[in-house]
């Protein structure tokens, strides 16, 4: 059925395409200006944070979306610096924000959001804010995951709203108060500033805009964005079949389920959570604002994936339910320091498997598990500390989806696709580690009509003298748990993990746990292997060729061509052996209907 909610512009139509490109841009352009001042490669070669302009109402105008699991939760922050300052907001003021138990502000401790007020002619009209995973944040564990944290004091530096700028002045002693309590003052000082700067820059195009056209018909303009929005976002769910959509997948290391119950209504939505498992003592529980973003990126890669200008109008069709004290509404003082990697994902995963039983070839399948190494310490070629937060070995693969193959190596599913891999040199240049392999692991894809995306084989050395390398890994377990594959596809292969110490040879071998910290020397060896993403459809039912170009290519192993796609590859001269191939894929067939 059509949605029922009209829609007419008040602005006129030229204008309101050039101001909504305009505004986009803006957005896009902050992110370039953090990309190329940042210290820090977590923001100029991985991209982890984003940039986006917020209306006075507390609603996404315009936004790049970085990494997307972060832009529904920036609301959220300016939210909370104008209730924390009320009026007692001015022209050239900076804010800086990142606890999620101070009026709900945060998603998670490492991600900083930096937040700005634009003023024309001395009127406050919009909100530029922007949010990053930051180096280090202070707390027990250098880089912000803390596996041993009993509760929130010992994952980092709480910081409710500040004020970083004071007409813009710098507040000297918040910021000494803040850089005191971090272990790379110097880069990570560097990397605020940058967020300010890439703040400045929207702030000062939007009011070139506001200048150009006048504040009437910019607030016009606002309120006609969010509403078309919200029109594009009820005429997709209006497409689908009312009904309720149930889904629930075990939580990380046996933690709480997350239940996800969907209700369809003609052209509104309501997700419920609030029947997932308490909180646990874990470093695995979501706040609302990571929860809220987390339902919002997956509705935006499915329902609404169509959608080109996404804002926040369109949220408004969709109701969101938790319950306070849950693991998707977690409460002070829990422990939540990888929220927005192991539950996030999850979160996102449920709400595709509910929505995959109204749409079944819109939802995408599961992606790779999380799976990455924390290091840090004092490089002693400069004597100065380093740290890396999470994306130098989460190159998991991305679940297919009906049509289409899975991306390989694109990072988890809360990055969707934009998660981006320093240059191997460039990573050697930072830190003190020299790597030995970085490949895609064979038949890390699993099978399906359509493969999912390939994972990473990595290996890498210590290579500090003097110094120990600390060293921590967040994964989801070696057990993989995800959405299931749609249409009769596969689930990949879980993480592994391994550490070989040296000591001037290997002498022992250690298979690494999720919640142990290790200190590594010069010339011991990590080596992980990736998961991939999952499949869709029978694999059966794959185009022989195709399998056949994936095992020219190294993706699939003659092995897993016969078993998994029953295709028969001549090994001598890499053809396939079409009779033997139409004789062992209608036996799999008949197997599977029996079964």
């Amino acid at each position: 059925m059509a949605s029922s909610k009209a829609f007419q512009l008040q602005t006129d139509p030229a204008d309101f395409t050039v101001l909504t490109s305009a505004m986009f841009t803006i957005a896009r352009e902050m992110g370039k200006n953090m990309e190329r001042t940042a210290r820090a490669p977590v923001y100029f070669s991985a991209h982890d944070f984003v940039t986006t302009i917020v209306s006075k109402e507390f609603e996404l105008v315009a936004l790049a979306e970085y990494i997307p699991v972060l832009t529904g939760a920036t609301p959220f922050a300016v939210r909370a610096v104008k209730q924390y300052f009320g009026d007692d907001i001015n022209e050239g003021d900076v804010f800086l924000v990142n606890d999620p138990y101070t009026m709900d502000a945060g998603n998670q401790m490492a991600d900083w959001a930096m937040v700005y007020p634009v003023f024309h002619n001395g009127e406050h009209v919009l909100w530029v804010a922007n949010k990053a995973h930051q180096q280090d944040t202070g707390g027990g564990v250098p880089g912000g995951y803390n596996p041993g944290a009993i509760d929130v004091y010992a994952e980092g530096l709480r910081i409710p709203p500040v004020r970083l700028f004071e007409k813009g002045k710098e507040r000297k002693d918040v910021f000494n108060l803040i850089m005191t309590n971090v272990r790379i003052p110097g880069a990570q000082r560097g990397d605020l500033m940058s967020m300010i700067g890439a703040a400045r820059v929207g702030e000062r195009r939007l009011r070139t805009l506001y200048d150009l056209y006048g504040r009437e018909m910019m607030d016009t303009f606002v309120v006609d964005l969010l509403n078309y929005g919200e029109y594009m976002m009820r005429e997709e769910i209006s497409k689908l079949p009312d009904g309720v959509y149930e889904s629930e997948i075990m939580g990380i290391e046996g933690s709480s389920p997350i239940r996800c119950t969907i209700t369809v209504a003609g052209d509104e939505m309501t997700v419920d959570l609030s029947e997932s498992g308490p909180q646990v003592p874990a470093y695995v529980n979501s706040p609302i604002a990571n929860t809220t973003s987390s339902v919002y990126m997956s509705l935006m890669t499915s329902v609404g994936k169509s959608i080109e200008y996404r804002c926040g109008g369109c949220y408004r069709p969709v109701q969101l339910i938790t319950k306070p004290g849950t693991i998707t509404h977690a409460q002070y003082p829990a422990v939540h320091g990888n929220c927005t990697n192991f539950i996030a994902k999850q979160i996102i995963e449920v709400v595709w498997d509910a929505l995959a039983k109204a749409a079944p070839n819109e939802t995408p399948a599961g992606w790779g598990s999380i799976n990455y190494w924390v290091f840090s310490g004092i490089d002693p070629r400069r004597n100065e500390g380093y740290g890396t937060p999470d994306f130098l070995a989460c190159a998991s693969g991305a679940g297919a989806i009906w049509g289409v193959d899975g991306w390989s190596t694109n990072g988890p599913t809360i990055c969707s696709g934009t998660l981006f891999y320093p240059e191997i040199e460039v990573a050697e240049s930072i830190y003190p580690a020299i790597w030995k392999r970085w490949e895609w692991a064979q038949d890390s894809g699993a099978a399906g009509r359509w493969r999912g995306g390939m994972g990473v084989h990595n290996e890498w050395t210590c290579d500090t003298e003097t110094q120990p390398m600390h060293l921590a890994y967040a994964a989801e377990p070696f057990e993989y748990r995800t959405a299931p594959a749609p249409a009769g596809g596969k689930l990949p292969k879980p993480n592994s993990k391994t550490l070989l110490f040296a000591n001037g040879k290997f002498e022992s071998q250690a298979e690494v746990v999720t919640k142990m910290l290790y200190q590594l020397r010069k010339g011991d060896m990590a080596i992980d292997y990736t998961t991939g993403g999952a499949g869709v459809g029978d694999p059966t039912e794959r185009d022989p060729q195709a399998v056949l170009e994936d095992v020219r290519d190294e993706l699939v192993s003659v092995e897993s061509a016969r078993n998994d796609y029953g295709v028969v590859i001549n090994v001598a001269s890499l053809t396939i052996d079409a009779e033997a191939t139409e004789a062992l894929r209608k036996e799999m067939q008949a197997a599977q209907t029996a079964g």
